[in-house]
């Protein structure tokens, strides 16, 4: 049992008894992950359902919203943009503290936008909506002053836990080292208009690539880098 913490044992034994406990902890002790047998996680205070469609919400990724939360006013009442939604736990948590915003998370994930919008109605967040949509092909970002986006960053040849061989793949990998959506994302913004502030979760390896995105097609804007816990560059913050 040396993969469960003493918390997500006991709300295994809530939802499953007997022999269903069993099998249970025997996908638990196989690196099945823990999340999906639960059924959700709490993420910056909020219940967030999971299952094998979306991304299990880390704890590193409440630092993201809370970079925005600290950068944006309270009384902001424009329009975010949540470019790879998942489980919609980024949209939700900034809609909860952001009340007068109105947020719209996107994923290219028919399935990943349905728990998102079950998520949305758990936690009573109206004024966010989800939608499937494929960012490459959106001409472009108008109509958002805020864009926010924890998208798939590792490179096909990094090696990652073993337990993410259960989690989407579309959702953890990406083309061009993990930076495509980076490079994305800037190029599109760079092509709207009214755009303030773009927030990331990286890759600790990708800041100085992202930074060459950033002098190639958004020169006025400013850019600075935040560290995680471990003391990795993690987090980025674009701004005029």
């Amino acid at each position: 049992m040396n993969n469960i913490s003493k918390i997500d044992l006991e709300l295994l034994k809530q939802k499953y008894q007997g022999e269903s406990l069993d099998i249970a902890l025997n996908k638990v002790n196989e690196g099945y992950p823990v999340q999906y047998l639960i059924g959700n996680v709490n993420f910056c205070g909020n219940i967030i359902n999971v299952n094998e469609n979306v991304l299990i919400p880390r704890y590193e990724t409440e630092f993201l919203v809370q970079l925005v939360l600290k950068n944006i006013s309270k009384d902001f009442n424009g329009n975010i943009l949540d470019i790879g939604t998942g489980s919609g736990c980024i949209s939700i948590s900034i809609a909860k503290e952001l009340t007068k915003a109105n947020i719209t998370g996107i994923d290219v994930s028919k399935k990943a936008i349905e728990l998102a919008v079950e998520n949305k109605n758990i936690n009573k967040t109206n004024n966010v909506k989800f939608e499937i949509k494929d960012l490459f092909e959106i001409n472009n970002l108008s109509g958002y002053e805020i864009i926010v986006s924890n998208p798939p960053y590792v490179s096909y040849n990094e090696e990652v836990g073993f337990e993410t061989k259960y989690e989407p793949q579309n959702a953890i990998f990406a083309d061009n080292n993990g930076l495509v959506f980076y490079e994305e994302i800037i190029k599109k913004v760079s092509k709207s208009k009214n755009i303030k502030h773009i927030f990331f979760e990286i890759g600790m390896t990708q800041a100085k690539d992202i930074m060459n995105f950033k002098k190639e097609y958004l020169p006025e804007y400013k850019m600075d880098v935040y560290k995680d816990l471990a003391g990795k560059d993690r987090y980025i913050h674009i701004y005029e």
